[in-house]
């Protein structure tokens, strides 16, 4: 794949692409994880910005839900390293 071949470099294009894959990813990891964050904090009204929410509404909504996209993001990497072992094995 094109994309992994630049990732591989150490220049300014490969910078460029894992900007734009992050910012790809970002969306749906987001969309996933603001539903499960609203359950954890006790937070009914919508999320984070909404207010009138309380100190859980300000605080515990977006340390939750950054948590939650790092675990996935975690999740993802890990998922990665696993595919990708057998793959460079047998060259």
């Amino acid at each position: 794949m094109v994309l992994v071949k630049i990732l591989k470099r150490r220049d300014a294009a490969s910078v460029v692409v894992a900007i734009m894959l992050a910012m790809i990813i970002s969306s749906p990891i987001s969309s996933v994880t603001v539903s499960l964050a609203n359950k954890i904090s006790g937070v009914s009204n919508g999320g984070y910005g909404v207010p009138g929410g309380g100190w859980k509404n300000e605080y515990m909504f977006p340390i939750v839900w950054a948590i939650l996209q790092l675990i996935i993001l975690e999740i993802l990497g890990w998922v990665y390293t696993l595919t990708n072992r057998p793959i460079k094995q047998k060259r």
